[in-house]
Parts: structure tokens; sequence; C-alpha cells
């Protein structure tokens, strides 16, 4: 008797779970027993010749890339919002900032993946993006088409209302990639070696004309694009296209520690790990992310073949070979999820 008992209990314990599996998972095919393991190591890729969204699922053994229909042929910067399951991105075609609507369970739907809403157009060649307590930041890039003005421009995102209009920031310095690191924004100065640093950004008043609190200088780099920062690992990694005609030239600064420089306005060679060389690939890397969990970094180079993702181990240094390489036409930007 006591065996029969105990084998109930546990036939209605397996019974209840399964339940809750099946009433967790709904029509998401990519959750079991109510745990979404595709919100977790997720990497997205944006082209600015091929009109698509690129989704790689780092968990599904080797890397393959998942397509959806872009908003516009051209674009750039992304971001991906955990609580609601939305990307963002830069779309340079209709110059505005769209909202993807729940795209990795609707990456399979036949109907596609929706926008969920779309800014109104307050920039021209826009380029990074960067994301801070509800608002967004889209860096412009000073061109023929906008009158050569550099400008920060900021999206606040409202409940039930999608993306509105904040303000904008002119600069007198050629953006590129952006980040925050705390209230910081740390900002590429495109066609130079250096990253300019605009102290608490969205605490300046609307409407400023801004210049960089400070300037760090790398010496080696010829022409920087993309950077990011890893806070818990403390790296900055920053991409070299070097000569923008050259699809060979092209390298990565990897400087650990980055914390600890302080108000250092220049990081010599011995103060970081150079990524460079013919085996690396590197031709122009336009942008970067390291993923912490497995010491990686994946670079979004647009001049090899037409754009190419390769991954290099978080270890490499010189002419390293990376370990994984995936065409993606047009790759612009990337942006690395982890659900941590």
């Amino acid at each position: 008797m006591t065996f029969n008992l105990s084998f109930s209990r546990l036939s209605l314990l397996l019974l209840a779970v399964m339940a809750l599996a099946f009433t967790s998972c709904n029509d998401d095919d990519d959750t079991i027993l109510g745990i979404d393991f595709d919100d977790d190591g997720t990497l997205f890729l944006s082209s600015n010749t091929s009109g698509m969204v690129g989704v790689i699922n780092l968990e599904d053994g080797a890397p393959d890339i998942e397509t959806f229909t872009a908003s516009g042929s051209d674009a750039d910067g992304l971001y991906y919002d955990t609580d609601e399951g939305n990307l963002y991105q830069v779309d340079r075609t209709n110059n505005i900032l769209v909202e993807y609507n729940d795209v990795i369970d609707d990456l399979d739907d036949p109907n596609g993946v929706d926008v969920e809403s779309r800014s109104t157009s307050d920039f021209t060649n826009g380029r990074g993006l960067a994301y801070r307590n509800k608002q967004f930041v889209v860096a412009q890039q000073g061109s023929d088409a906008n009158d050569n003005t550099n400008r920060l421009v900021v999206y606040d995102i409202l409940s039930g209302s999608g993306i509105q209009t904040g303000y904008v920031y002119e600069t007198d310095i050629a953006l590129w990639g952006i980040e925050f690191v705390g209230s910081d924004l740390y900002a590429v100065v495109d066609k130079s070696d250096s990253v300019a640093v605009f102290t608490n950004l969205l605490g300046n008043a609307p409407g400023d004309t801004l210049t960089p609190d400070r300037y760090i200088k790398v010496d080696g780099i010829v022409r920087t694009h993309g950077l990011e920062y890893n806070a818990k690992d403390d790296i900055m990694i920053l991409t070299d296209i070097g000569d923008a005609g050259s699809d060979t030239d092209g390298g990565l600064v990897v400087i650990r520690n980055f914390s600890t420089i302080g108000s250092i306005t220049s990081v010599g060679a011995d103060g970081y790990t150079k990524i460079g060389g013919a085996a690396t690939m590197l031709g122009n890397p336009v942008d970067v992310d390291y993923d912490e969990d497995t010491d990686r970094i994946y670079v979004a180079d647009r001049a090899t073949a037409g754009g190419t993702l390769l991954i290099f181990e978080g270890t490499a240094s010189g002419n390293a070979a990376p370990i994984e390489t995936l065409s993606f036409p047009g790759l612009s930007s990337l942006y690395l999820h982890r659900d941590n």
C-alpha cells in the first residue's frame, strides 16, 4: 500500500507539472516546462543592403541565422528589450527608430514579425543606438544630406504609446557607435583614433549643443567605428576599420581593466591587446559585442565578403583566426542579448 500511495502522489505531481508546462507553452514552440530557452543567448543582426534582420540562437549548437523582413532596406543600431521581448532598430531608409513586436516568438509565424511602433523622422544618416532608463539615443552622423550636422536624438518609450520624440543634442564630433556606461555616454569619434565621453548625458538641458567632457585617444587605431563595454568583465573593445577602401586592414583593440584608466586621456599600445592580420579576416569591422558567459567576441564586418559575422575567442590576440564565420549581406550592426 505504501508503494502504491507514493506512486499515486508521484503520478499526480507529474500530471501537475505537465499541465503547467502546457499552460505555459500556449503557442510558443520555444518554451519547455515554462522555460524560454531562446530568450537567453540571442544575437541580432542589422543589414544596410538586404532589408532583413538576422537572429541567431547562440544556445542551439552551431550558429545559424534566421531572418525576418526589416522596416527598411538600410538599417544600423539595435537594442533588445528583455521585459517586452521587443527589438528596436535604427531604420536608415525611413530615418526612424522602429520597434518590432515579440520578435523571438514570432520568428516562425507565417505572418512574420509585426512592427509595434515607429518614431517620427528626426534624424538623417543614423548610426549607433544606446539605451538607458526607458530612453533611446540615436547617433546622427554628419553628411551632405543633413548639412554635416552631428546630433544625438533622444526618444522616450512610453507604456502603451510606443516611441515618442524627446529632444536633440547637437555636437561637433563625427559620430558612429555609442553606448551608455552608467549615465555617461561613450561615443566613437569617427575618422579618428578616439572615443568621446559625455558625462551624465541625459542630465543636460534639452536642445543644448554639447562638447565632450573628455576624449580617450587609443594609439595605433586608424579609424574606429564600433565599441562595446562589459562592466562585469571590465573590458572595452573598439573596432578599427583602417582604410575604409581596404578589406584587409581591420582590427580590434581589447582594453582590459578599463575602469582603472580613470581620467587618462590616452591608451598606449602596451595598454591593450590587438587582434589583426590576414588570418583574422578583419576588413572593415563596424560593430562589436562581447559575451561574458562564453568569453567570445562577435564582430560585424561590412567589407569581408560583403558582410560577415566573425566570432573570436575572448583570449584571441595578434593574427588569430575567428572560430566561426557566418555570411550576412550588408552586415552593419549587432546586439547580443543575455537574460542575466
